[in-house]
């Protein structure tokens, strides 16, 4: 029998093949199990509960009803690339097949209360999170976001404490650098501030944009819908009609019952305190 290491990620329990050091160490029956094996090219589009994913710089995957993932690596990946690609994108479609709207974004709490922020790529959502790591919160995920709306309120997917952060956003964290490493294009922090096993309830999501001024704008719930399928994992053109349906479902209940926002801000790292106390002091505004 292949050997199984056993981690713990996304609320979920994770046997796997290949080693993911990124990941926390997990005990009891897994939820999902990644395995090595040959992965089809194929065209087809993503259902509810299958779909391919091939990245030129990693490999092939083939994910499954929600529990399982095969993987076929390059034979001379880029370092860092596979676990990068697995433990993002590829994590964020088992997720949808979980019934969740993974989002792309990162994940803070203040108290209680889950805060997302949301983003293209490159526009500052793991420098973010940093600056408030940096202020004493929790993060609890970086590029996948996971939430679902159950009973009326949203609620988010713990991933896991960790950051990845290019070269000029390291001072964010004050040089802290715990079991730190290069990845892909990116260095890696461990920013663990205890275990990572329930739920949070989403206060509000905050869309990311580069502004002259640091401001807030609530976004009507029909434009926040939009925002939420734009930065989501899911690739719309490709989509079957059936998951397509769902996910803008998904969409639309999200920003039904959660508050989203537009923050615009300097592209500097000096305004990151300001934003940070913004936004504390917004969540504080708001009523359960």
């Amino acid at each position: 029998m292949t050997n199984m290491y056993r981690y713990s990620g996304f609320g979920l329990g994770i046997d796997s093949e290949l080693e993911l050091p990124e990941l926390p160490e997990g005990d009891g029956e897994p939820d999902v199990v990644i395995r090595i094996g040959a992965v089809p090219p194929t065209s087809r589009e993503p259902t509810l509960d299958e779909e391919f994913s091939f990245h030129t710089l990693a490999g092939a995957f083939h994910i499954k009803g929600g529990r399982e993932i095969i993987v076929e690596p390059l034979p001379e990946s880029v370092p860092g690339a596979l676990n990068v690609v697995l433990l993002g994108r590829v994590m964020a479609f088992l997720l949808r097949q979980r019934g969740w709207l993974p989002l792309h974004a990162s994940v803070v709490v203040i108290g209680e209360q889950a805060i997302v922020f949301v983003g293209p790529s490159g526009e500052g959502k793991s420098t973010t999170a940093a600056a408030f790591h940096a202020r004493g919160h929790l993060v609890i995920a970086d590029d996948v976001g996971a939430v679902r709306v159950t009973n009326g309120k949203c609620l988010v997917r713990p991933a896991w404490s960790r950051l990845r952060l290019q070269e000029d956003s390291r001072e964010v964290i004050d040089g802290e650098r715990l079991h730190g490493q290069f990845q892909l294009d990116k260095h890696s922090y461990d920013v663990t501030r205890g275990k990572l096993h329930r739920l949070f309830p989403v206060r509000c999501i905050y869309l990311l944009q580069c502004g002259e001024e640091l401001r807030t704008e609530l976004l009507a719930p029909v434009v926040a819908a939009t925002v939420l399928s734009k930065h989501s994992f899911a690739r719309h053109r490709r989509l079957g009609k059936e998951a397509l349906t769902l996910h803008l479902r998904e969409c639309v209940a999200t920003a039904s019952v959660t508050p989203v926002y537009r923050l615009e801000r300097p592209r500097a790292f000096s305004a990151l305190s300001e934003l940070v106390s913004l936004v504390e002091r917004e969540t504080a505004a708001l009523h359960v």
